[in-house]
């Protein structure tokens, strides 16, 4: 769900959009899941190889050493965890939370915490 949302913020790699771009606009679209996607083009892990500059210094920041989103995702979904599909979570409510993060990574440099919260 990460990749659908750094996709919808333009931030698919140049080689996605040359060589998968009807598949990076059905995932932004809806008609594909970002777990098809995943498995059909990123061989099943993400790496610095799927997102332009932007998408990868975030993605680097959010699953840094602390693996914020895998934090954010099973706070958010832990009782579907790897019982449902991608279409049965509510991407809109993780979206919102990741959005926060890149808030926080975009003033400070840290997804962590919004530059406002100035405690943890």
């Amino acid at each position: 769900m990460f990749l659908k949302w750094c996709f919808i913020k333009g931030w698919a790699s140049e080689e996605h959009l040359l060589s998968a771009k009807n598949d990076v606009d059905n995932v932004i679209a809806g008609q594909m899941s970002a777990t098809e996607f995943f498995f059909k083009h990123c061989d099943g892990k993400l790496t610095n190889e799927d997102f332009n500059e932007e998408g990868n210094k975030f993605a680097q920041s959010y699953y840094d050493e602390h693996n914020l989103y895998s934090l954010d995702y099973s706070g958010l979904f832990f009782d579907k965890m790897y019982l449902v599909s991608e279409n049965e979570h509510d991407f809109d409510e993780l979206s919102k939370l990741i959005e926060k993060r890149y808030k926080g990574f975009k003033v400070k440099g840290n997804p962590r915490n919004p530059w406002w919260k100035f405690w943890n």
